[in-house]
């Protein structure tokens, strides 16, 4: 699906009130989009083809919502961009629920309502925003890793499972942005949002957006490299 042949320009951004998501969203209104932003908080975004709603992912009202941006919209691209990372505590395991209700059944619940309209229309790309964490076995921020892994895990196996249709999936896996979530200390290769705002559109806008897209790709060449050592 390239960019250029896409009849009407209607993107659902989820998780888009700051960091990558917003950066998407500008990016995306700059190419004369029409955005829906779903967030758990208020927009910056003033823009005449932008418009938002607040709720949190982990919201029962959440699907509901999903399905009222779609209903009569011919919607051509939804990324989830919501997450959200902790570290390991003990003392707050009920923070390692919020993360996997974020960041993965957030994804889950998405993909049930818009997967459907893609394959009527027989036309759309979901994208959803993982990490390299995926990859990593660390005790600092086990949950993170974890819910990272099924969202890549699942968005690969998602667009496997529809291949021959005219639907894509595109699992991102993000090295380190300059956004809230970066908190290591160490961040080789530390990208703007903007840039990978960039990246990730080139490959969901493409003619055939690739399964897994990796944002620097020498950063996917360095977690693999540990991960490797560390078993």
């Amino acid at each position: 699906m390239s960019e250029q042949a896409i009849s009407s320009k209607r993107a659902i951004l989820i998780g888009n009130s700051d960091g990558i998501g917003l950066a998407l969203s500008r990016a995306l209104l700059e190419r004369g989009w029409s955005v829906l932003g779903i967030s758990r908080s208020a927009s910056k975004l003033e823009s005449e083809g932008y418009q938002h709603r607040v709720i949190d992912v982990r919201d029962d009202a959440f699907p509901v919502a999903v399905a009222e941006a779609l209903h009569g919209r011919a919607v051509r691209l939804v990324v989830y961009c919501a997450g959200i990372g902790e570290q390991f505590s003990p003392d707050a395991l009920s923070q390692d629920v919020a993360t996997f209700e974020t960041n993965l059944m957030g994804l889950v619940r998405t993909t049930e309502q818009v997967l459907p309209q893609f394959l009527a229309q027989r036309a759309g790309a979901l994208v959803g925003l993982s990490s390299m964490a995926d990859a990593m076995r660390t005790a600092v921020a086990p949950a993170y890793g974890a819910s990272k892994a099924g969202v890549s895990h699942y968005l690969e196996s998602l667009g496997r499972a529809l291949k021959g249709t005219d639907v894509s999936v595109m699992n991102v896996r993000l090295g380190f942005v300059d956004t809230k979530m970066a908190k290591s200390s160490f961040k080789p290769w530390l990208l703007k949002p903007e840039e990978a705002a960039e990246r990730i559109l080139r490959g969901a806008l493409s003619t055939n957006p690739p399964r897994r897209l990796n944002v620097p790709r020498r950063m996917a060449v360095l977690t693999g490299l540990a991960r490797a050592l560390a078993t």
